[in-house]
């Protein structure tokens, strides 16, 4: 079951939406909330956990009366880093603004269905990738087996002999070595920025000098790594805004 928010203050533009979705999807199973202005959509997503953990894509309007899109999203980040979020748009002035939110795609007005069609395919694309990508580690701080989805990783680092898997909700120690992790991880997604760090290049905040941010934890970068680091981040941008 796909849910999905649709958080757009011009009915037209909802019921447009709806239609589509209704047509894209008539092979799958789906549940959509609909919602008039940021403030009601953000008043469920906050206070219904479940609501808040299972919804996979917001369709967000930016320019809506009251709070806008931009700042929906970045309370959005504050309670979910994996929620898909699809912006839409009369303007493109906004499409910068979409990394420090880590927007999927942007729908521009006039929305047509072929638009549609292309960016939220690749969406669902995106979440069936994410769903089924994940390592399984050993963690030493409980004695389980773990399974964890790459997706919730923001970053690896060594820890003495080991090494501290840090994801959204935990730190898990385990006996591996960094070049050993490095290669479980996809590395269209993940660099080694140190001898001692392995980061989760959607993840990073800012990059200051040689420190990456990552859900507010400074991670330093090597010097030789600070170049092609900046680039692998732009290559992510890009990818994020076509």
């Amino acid at each position: 079951m796909i849910s999905i928010a649709i958080c757009e203050d011009e009915k037209i533009y909802r019921d447009k939406l709806k239609e589509f979705l209704e047509k894209f999807l008539e092979q799958k199973k789906y549940n959509v909330e609909e919602f008039e202005n940021g403030e009601s959509f953000l008043e469920k997503f906050e206070k219904d956990e479940s609501y808040r953990e299972n919804l996979d894509i917001v369709l967000l309007d930016i320019q809506m009366d009251g709070i806008n899109g931009m700042d929906v999203a970045r309370k959005i980040r504050e309670w979910n880093k994996k929620l898909q979020i699809i912006f839409i748009t009369a303007v493109p002035d906004f499409l910068a603004d979409g990394y420090e939110v880590k927007a999927f795609r942007y729908l521009l007005k006039p929305i047509g269905y072929e638009d549609f069609c292309k960016h939220f395919g690749k969406c669902l694309e995106e979440i069936d990738e994410n769903k089924e990508s994940s390592i399984i580690i050993n963690d030493l701080n409980t004695g389980k087996t773990v399974v964890v989805p790459t997706e919730s990783i923001l970053f690896v680092e060594t820890y003495g002999r080991n090494l501290l898997v840090h994801t959204e909700k935990n730190v898990y120690r385990v006996y591996e070595s960094i070049g050993s992790m490095e290669e479980e991880l996809d590395s269209e997604m993940f660099f080694r920025v140190h001898r001692g760090y392995i980061v989760n290049i959607s993840r990073i905040e800012s990059i200051k000098g040689r420190t990456a941010i990552v859900a507010g934890n400074e991670v330093m970068i090597s010097r030789d790594k600070t170049k092609e680091l900046k680039e692998r981040v732009m290559d992510y941008i890009e990818k994020v805004m076509k």
